[in-house]
């Protein structure tokens, strides 16, 4: 998985300059407005956007498995004050008057810190869709011909073989090279391809993320999710991600 600020060069040459541009406004504000003397103000902002930069170069690997919004909000404010102590800890040097000086701009820093963390995870959505759709289109140039839709699958489980009628299925899951078949009685792992799946499988199967086909038959209600995202709920209360080319695809096929 790429990271989008290694991509190109135009995108790292941007990342390197909204963090110099953030560093450079702090800067300003702890000279003028927080009382601090230029150099200790620098000193400050730098440590605090070198920090803030380097998380959101990690976030990219690990935002996809937050789920939750609290688990992200929780993760923007560990960062913020992760970045906030730091800045603290290299002015600690510089004595106590200085440190209590910069504890007076700490809101304001943090709420500087968070609109720059909401834009670069707004950002970060809209790269992770135009990815999913680029992928998608890709995946349905090369797809094969659809043949008649399979109506069961086989399971092998040790020395035992499962048969799943495909009514059964609630959906199914990238899973590595395989996938994971999730149904009414439980979770089966098969040596197959999503792709295999995506063609093979009757119409009320529809694939609404890379990662994952549902079973229309078993979907309670879509609601939106972020900028290009949506959350598909299913009747046993299981919550699926789906991108905004698998959302419309889905609407096609439901005519809605």
């Amino acid at each position: 998985m790429t990271h989008p600020f290694t991509e190109r060069l135009s995108q790292k040459l941007t990342g390197a300059a909204a963090a110099t541009s953030v560093a450079a406004i702090l800067t300003l504000f702890l000279y003028v407005y927080g009382g601090l003397p230029l150099f200790e103000s620098a000193e400050a902002a730098i440590t605090y956007s070198i920090l803030l930069s380097l998380s959101a170069y990690i976030y990219w690997y690990i935002k996809d498995f937050l789920k939750a919004t609290g688990a992200k909000a929780a993760v923007a404010l560990i960062i913020q004050g992760a970045s906030v102590a730091g800045s603290m800890a290299v002015l600690s040097v510089r004595g106590e008057e200085t440190l209590n000086q910069f504890f007076g701009s700490v809101p304001a820093v943090v709420i500087t810190g968070l609109l720059c963390w909401l834009s670069l995870t707004l950002w970060y959505s809209n790269v992770s869709c135009r990815e999913s759709a680029e992928e998608c289109e890709k995946e349905q140039a090369a797809a094969p011909e659809k043949r008649a839709a399979i109506d069961h699958i086989s399971v092998k489980d040790g020395s035992r073989l499962h048969i799943v009628r495909t009514e059964e299925l609630q959906f199914i899951q990238a899973y590595g090279d395989y996938v994971m078949l999730h149904t009414d009685d439980g979770k089966f792992v098969k040596e197959q391809t999503m792709k295999f799946f995506e063609y093979n499988l009757p119409d009320n199967f529809i694939r609404i993320h890379r990662s994952c086909i549902v079973n229309t038959s078993k979907i309670l209600r879509a609601e939106l999710y972020g900028k290009e995202s949506y959350n598909i709920y299913l009747k046993n209360g299981v919550s699926l991600r789906a991108s905004s080319t698998g959302y419309k695809l889905l609407k096609e096929r439901l005519s809605l």
